[in-house]
C-alpha cells in the first residue's frame, strides 16, 4: 500500500506551519491509518465530479419544459397510524450543532455544560429527563408501536466514527432501553476530507492532537450509507429482512406532529418517492428554499428540487390550477421506497463556499444531497403539509418555540415515562 511521508504530506497541506515536529510524526501516522493516499485521491477525484456536476446543473433549465409536480394535500388524505406498518424510518441526526452551540454559549451557558452537546438531543424545557429532539422522537415512534401492535424499524444516523454524536446518541438509546423499540439500528456517517480552494487539505488542533479538517457526507450522506456495511448487514438489507419496504426519512432535529409520519406513509403507497413540500402563497425571486418542479427534457420527464441560483422567471411563475399555490418548498423530508434506493447512488455534490475554518478562503463543501434521490423516482409525488406541523432547532432562540410546538402536538405525554 502507498503511504504518506512528511515531503508528501507537505505538498497537500495549506497549513503544515502549525505543526511541531512531534505532532507532524504524529499527524502523518494519522493520516496514513485514516486517509492513505488512495483515500485522500478519492476524496479529491469526488470533489472534482462534484464541482462539474455543479456547473452542468447550471445548465438544467436550458430547453426545458416546466410544469406543476403530481401533489397530493395532507388534508385530503385518510390517513391512520396503521399506514406505518412496512415503513423504516430513518432519523438523521449527525450534526453537532455549531450554530446552536455557538448561540447558547453567547446566551451565558457555561462551555462546561456543553461537553457531550449534540443539536439532536439537547433538552427541551418541559420534557422527561430533559429530552431532546431526537429522544422524543424516539418515544413517541415507540409510543406508535405500542399503541397500535406495529414493529417499525429505527435507524439513527450519526456523525462519523469518534464524533460526538457517534459517542452520545448510543449511549442515550442504551440508557432508555431503546424507547420500547424492538429493532433500532445506529449508523455512523463517512467522513470526507474537506479540500480548500487549491485542493489541499487543513490541520487543526482537537484536544491538542491534530487532525485533517473534514465534514459528514452532507445531507445525502446519511442515505448513501445505508447502503454500506454496518455491524456486517446493510442497514437496507437489514429493514428487508425485518419486512420493510419503504423508508421514511426525517431530521432527528426536528419535532413533528405524529400524524405527519402516517400523512407520509399513505402518501407513498404507489409511490416510489414522496417529496414533503410546503405551498407557496408567493414566490419570490430571493425565496432561499429548493423548489419541487416537474421538468420536461431530452425526452426524459422527472419531478426535481432546485436551487434558487438555478430556477428562473419561467419557474416562478408556475401555479397550481386548482390551488393557485405557487410550487411548494423542500422540507427535506422524505418517503422512499428501499429498492429506489438500492438501485441507484446519489450523485457527487458540492455544497455553495463556506467557511470551514478560520482563516480559511470559503470552499464548497463534498459529499452527497438528499434531494437528488427524487429524479430517480418514476411515480414521484410531492405532498403538501403546513408549515406549523413541525418545527426545527436552529438556534438557541428555537429552543422555547420547539418545547411549546411539541407540546401543543401532544408529545410531552408520548414521551412521560418510555419503557
Amino acid at each position: 500500500m502507498n503511504m504518506w511521508t512528511i515531503d508528501g504530506l507537505k505538498g497537500v497541506v495549506c497549513n503544515w506551519e502549525s505543526l511541531d515536529g512531534a505532532r507532524a510524526g504524529e499527524f502523518l501516522a494519522l493520516m496514513n491509518g485514516r486517509f492513505p493516499p488512495e483515500v485522500f485521491k478519492d476524496h479529491l477525484d469526488k470533489r472534482r465530479r462534484a464541482l462539474e456536476n455543479i456547473a452542468a446543473s447550471k445548465k438544467l433549465l436550458d430547453g426545458a419544459v416546466q410544469s406543476f409536480p403530481d401533489v397530493v394535500g395532507h388534508q385530503s388524505l385518510n390517513s391512520s397510524f396503521e399506514d406505518m406498518a412496512g415503513f423504516g424510518i430513518v432519523f438523521t441526526a449527525g450534526g453537532e450543532g455549531e450554530r446552536l452551540r455557538l448561540s447558547l454559549l453567547d446566551r451565558g451557558v457555561p462551555e462546561e455544560s456543553l461537553r457531550d452537546f449534540t443539536k439532536a438531543t439537547y433538552p427541551l424545557k418541559g420534557f422527561y429527563e430533559d429530552f431532546g429532539a431526537l429522544q422524543i422522537n424516539l418515544a413517541m415512534v415507540g409510543w406508535i408501536c405500542r399503541r397500535y401492535g406495529l414493529d417499525i424499524p429505527v435507524i439513527v444516523t450519526t456523525g462519523p466514527k469518534g464524533s460526538i454524536t457517534d459517542r452520545v446518541i448510543p449511549a442515550i438509546l442504551k440508557k432508555h432501553n431503546n424507547f420500547g423499540l424492538s429493532h433500532v439500528k445506529v449508523v455512523p456517517q463517512d467522513e470526507r476530507l474537506h479540500f480548500t480552494v487549491d485542493e489541499k487539505i487543513a490541520v487543526q488542533l482537537t484536544g491538542g492532537s491534530p487532525y485533517p479538517v473534514t465534514q459528514p457526507d452532507e445531507t445525502g450522506g446519511p442515505l448513501m450509507k445505508l447502503k454500506g456495511g454496518s455491524g456486517g448487514v446493510p442497514a437496507l438489507q437489514w429493514l428487508a429482512d425485518l419486512g420493510c419496504e419503504k423508508l421514511l426519512a426525517v431530521q432527528g432535529t426536528a419535532i413533528y406532529e405524529p400524524k405527519m409520519l402516517a400523512h407520509m406513509s399513505f402518501a407513498a403507497k404507489g409511490h416510489d418517492c414522496v417529496g414533503v413540500g410546503i405551498p407557496r402563497a408567493a414566490f419570490d425571486a430571493k425565496d432561499p428554499f429548493g423548489t419541487f418542479v416537474c421538468i420536461d427534457k431530452d425526452g426524459r420527464r422527472s419531478v426535481r428540487i432546485i436551487e434558487q441560483d438555478i430556477r428562473n422567471d419561467e419557474t416562478r411563475s408556475i401555479v397550481n390550477e386548482d390551488t393557485g399555490a405557487y410550487l411548494p418548498f423542500n422540507t427535506g423530508l422524505y418517503a422512499i421506497d428501499c429498492r429506489l434506493l438500492e438501485d441507484n447512488g446519489l450523485p457527487d455534490y458540492a455544497t455553495p463556499p463556506k467557511e470551514v475554518l478560520p482563516g480559511l478562503p470559503r470552499s464548497p463543501k463534498i459529499g452527497y444531497a438528499a434531494t437528488d434521490i427524487l429524479p430517480s423516482a418514476k411515480h414521484p409525488l410531492i405532498l403538501t403539509v403546513d408549515p406549523d406541523m413541525y418545527a426545527v432547532i436552529k438556534t438557541a432562540e428555537d429552543l422555547e418555540t420547539m418545547s411549546s410546538t411539541a407540546i401543543r402536538f401532544g408529545l410531552r405525554e408520548m414521551a412521560a415515562s418510555p419503557p
